[in-house]
């Protein structure tokens, strides 16, 4: 399966490399060169098929890290453990059909044209969560990429060249989890004072 999917996604995706934890021999333990290769990642597939506790410990390191994942499996969906059902997965079952749903969430995470966004709000974000002490997290990049394109789709257009106005746009929508009135207030508050301090110094 694996062998397949790198001859698919590799000829799909000529700029992406695809490889497997125990593809090389490296001076490291092997979970050491896993957490490595899921740290470098742009995108995870995970095979979930039989529940294999290993998948699952990786799977839990690539969501620590803020990764993002693409679920497969052949198994039944009512074979997949409680925790992850949430989750959306790709049955390989069909391969046609497995193919078309791989290169479409593929194309959503490796052709985000809201990643370089993300990578610029992120750090505010991180920046507001800490001077307000709000305990609130931010949603992964392929989150944010789903929430940006439904705002831009709604007729608001991407403010070019201008951080607040960036800002404005969508540091509410890192916000993980439903839309809280104060935080949101906070956010607008926040970004007021952040961007009329620094347009005077």
């Amino acid at each position: 399966m694996y062998l397949f999917m790198k001859q698919y996604i590799e000829g799909a995706f000529p700029e992406v490399s695809c490889q497997r934890g125990d593809d090389t021999a490296l001076t490291v333990p092997l979970l050491d060169k896993i957490v490595i290769y899921i740290r470098e990642a742009d995108v995870v597939i995970a095979d979930c098929t039989g529940r294999n506790p290993n998948v699952f410990y990786e799977l839990g390191i690539a969501h620590t890290l803020q990764r993002d994942v693409i679920l497969i499996t052949c198994d039944p969906a009512s074979e997949v453990p409680t925790d992850v059902r949430a989750f959306e997965f790709i049955s390989y079952t069909n391969h046609k059909d497995f193919c078309e749903k791989l290169q479409s969430a593929l194309n959503a995470v490796l052709r985000n044209p809201f990643a370089g966004i993300y990578d610029k709000i992120a750090p505010l974000f991180d920046e507001f969560r800490q001077a307000k002490n709000w305990p609130i997290t931010k949603v992964s990049k392929k989150q944010f990429a789903l929430l940006a394109d439904a705002q831009t789709r709604s007729g608001k257009p991407l403010p070019s060249g201008n951080d607040k106005e960036l800002a404005k746009m969508f540091l509410p929508v890192m916000v993980d989890g439903p839309i809280d009135l104060d935080v949101m207030q906070a956010i607008k508050d926040w970004i007021e004072e952040k961007f009329s301090v620094e347009s005077v110094m």
